[in-house]
């Protein structure tokens, strides 16, 4: 089902690519103003003030940056968009929009697409398969793009790298061990990737000699953009680490992963919520069956990995039903914000579209298994991980960002296109795969429903779990 390259030459970027780029660019300016968010709140004003961090006495320092919690570069590139509104007296709704909508149209309209042609140079791309791909990421994220938030920014710096590493000389390594290292300083967790592509940079060039010049190309690059975070480490926190600590300074002793890990035994998913006509602005999706393991064992909360790695050895199957609720409920998009303005405007109708993509993907995949090479299996390797660890935690979609991505483009590039030689198929294979679908659809909708019934907005689900509630 996948097309495969015929040739080791890659497509460069292509012009048109941009006249998307750019209409997808002015719907976002269009529709965001619209969206009815009325400022920043939440994360989405921590980041936005994290940038006064680089100033002291009114003067901007790089390393007076002393976050412990988040890196210093999402910071400094918003810091574009706090001078704008520094100087003009705009609201920062409008700068952080004008961000956003730029983030959407490079990451919808080019990246995604440009990484699969990388990958299958061979077949071109039709602009009604990218249309589709720019279309589904609006119809599920679209006010997402409101907030300076790091999860986009991210991924598209993630993409854009592994675009480059492929048959790449060492120049183009450098831009992407830097575009690498923007990613894991924006989004820790995003170092899972760094193994598979510094593996793909290296399988992907021939001659040792030149393998070594990859390498140490890729490491350049990423130490260009972590040096500073280095610096600030060690300068404020006394470590000298290139990684954002992810250390609370409000609770240096905390473990916040370990805390993740408690409140994803209690929680199937989480949400936060603007709606006045509901308690608070934590939704919480509560899952008995997880309550009833802590129970079981008179747990409050996991002290250390080991007791948490205890209780999954002792119950796996428990467990491994549990984390597949999370991995549903975490590519089940029911609201396309990350602050839901109204709890009852769930999007039904788009949810059964999004469990046809999911459909159609794993058709695409079952049909491409045989044809997939090890650079494929790379680029899996790369985006998967930092996915896939979350899983265990109190789940939000966004965390599962790059798998969505991932189906959309499975679906739009790898399955569309060829959604003609399907009217071909036997009238028995027809069949079977209706039949197939009715049942995806109709288990995913129950499941969806299953996970709406728990809607809790009771904090003291959270307090039970060794007191915390953040």
């Amino acid at each position: 089902m996948l097309p495969l390259p015929t040739s080791s030459r890659f497509v460069a970027l292509r012009h048109h690519d941009w006249p998307l780029v750019v209409v997808l660019l002015l719907s976002y300016l269009v529709y965001l103003p619209a969206s009815g968010y009325p400022a920043l709140v939440f994360d989405a004003s921590n980041y936005w003030h994290l940038t006064e961090r680089f100033f002291r006495s009114g003067h901007f320092h790089l390393l007076a940056y002393d976050d412990g919690l988040r890196g210093y570069l999402l910071a400094l590139l918003n810091l574009p968009a706090k001078a704008l509104v520094h100087f003009t007296g705009v609201a920062p709704l409008l700068a952080t929009r004008l961000m956003g909508a730029a983030t959407a149209a490079l990451l919808f309209g080019w990246a995604g697409p440009a990484l699969w042609r990388r990958l299958f140079p061979a077949v071109p791309l039709a602009l009604s398969a990218r249309g589709a791909f720019a279309a589904l990421g609006f119809l599920f994220w679209r006010d997402y793009f409101n907030f300076p938030l790091s999860d986009f920014p991210a991924v598209l710096a993630l993409l854009v790298g592994l675009r480059l590493v492929p048959g790449a000389g060492a120049a183009r390594l450098v831009v992407a061990g830097s575009l690498l290292a923007a990613a894991v300083n924006i989004r820790p967790v995003y170092l899972l990737a760094a193994p598979a592509v510094l593996v793909l940079a290296v399988v992907e060039t021939s001659g040792a000699g030149r393998r070594g010049l990859a390498v140490a190309a890729l490491l350049a690059g990423f130490a260009l953009v972590s040096t500073p975070q280095l610096l600030i480490n060690g300068r404020h926190h006394g470590q000298w680490s290139p990684l954002v600590l992810s250390r609370d300074n409000r609770f240096p002793a905390a473990n916040l992963y370990l805390s993740q890990l408690g409140w994803g035994v209690l929680l199937q998913k989480y949400e936060t919520t603007l709606d006045p006509a509901v308690p608070g602005p934590k939704l919480l999706y509560t899952d008995p069956a997880g309550q009833a393991l802590l129970r079981q064992d008179s747990l409050r909360h996991f002290p250390g990995y080991a007791a948490y790695l205890r209780e999954v050895g002792r119950r796996p199957l428990e467990f491994a039903a549990l984390y597949g609720r999370h991995l549903f409920n975490g590519l089940d998009v029911q609201y396309a914000s990350l602050y839901v303005r109204r709890v009852a405007d769930r999007q039904r109708a788009l949810a059964l579209l999004h469990y046809s993509v999911w459909f159609g993907a794993l058709v695409g995949l079952a049909h491409s298994l045989r044809s997939l090479r090890r650079r494929h299996l790379l680029l899996l390797a790369s985006l998967l991980p930092p996915a896939l660890v979350t899983v265990p935690m109190a789940m939000e979609c966004r965390f599962l960002l790059p798998l969505h991505l991932l189906l959309y483009a499975v679906f739009c590039f790898g399955l569309l296109p060829h959604a003609r030689a399907a009217a071909r198929w036997s009238g028995r294979k027809k069949v079977v795969l209706i039949g197939a679908y009715v049942l995806f659809v109709g288990a995913c909708t129950t499941l969806s429903a299953q996970t709406s019934a728990q809607r809790s907005f009771d904090l003291r689900v959270l307090r039970d779990l060794g007191g915390a509630e953040e």
